[in-house]
C-alpha cells in the first residue's frame, strides 16, 4: 500500500486525509480480486473512452472501491451519484517539486 497510495498523497500534499488507512483519513480502499485475469479495455472503465492501458494484461480487477466508507461500485456496478465527489486541492511540497533526490 505503501507505494502505489502513501506515497502518491505526499507527492500531492495530500497525506495523511488520503493515502492511509486512519482515523481521521477518508478511508478510501480499493479491494482487488487476483483471480480476475485479461485485458484493460476502456470499455470496461467508466466514464472514459481511452486509457494508456489498453490492451496491456491485468492479473488482478478491482472488485470493490470505497471513497469515505461509502461503496461507489461493486462487482462492476456503479453506485456513486455526483454528488459523492469532493475536490481537494492539493499543495505539493516544495522538496518534491525540486526534483528527485541526489
Amino acid at each position: 500500500m505503501v507505494l502505489t497510495s502513501t506515497n502518491a498523497a505526499r507527492i500531492l500534499g495530500l497525506y495523511p486525509r488520503k493515502g492511509v488507512i486512519a482515523a481521521g483519513s477518508d478511508a478510501d480502499i480499493t479491494i482487488l480480486d487476483p483471480t480476475r485475469r485479461g485485458k484493460v479495455r476502456a470499455a470496461d472503465l467508466h466514464e472514459t473512452d481511452y486509457t494508456p492501458w489498453e490492451g496491456h494484461d491485468i492479473f488482478a480487477w478491482p472488485a470493490v472501491t470505497i471513497l469515505r466508507g461509502k461503496i461507489m461500485v461493486e462487482n462492476g456496478r456503479w453506485l456513486a451519484s455526483p454528488k459523492d465527489g469532493r475536490y481537494l486541492k492539493r499543495k505539493i511540497p516544495a522538496n518534491i517539486l525540486a526534483g528527485p533526490a541526489l
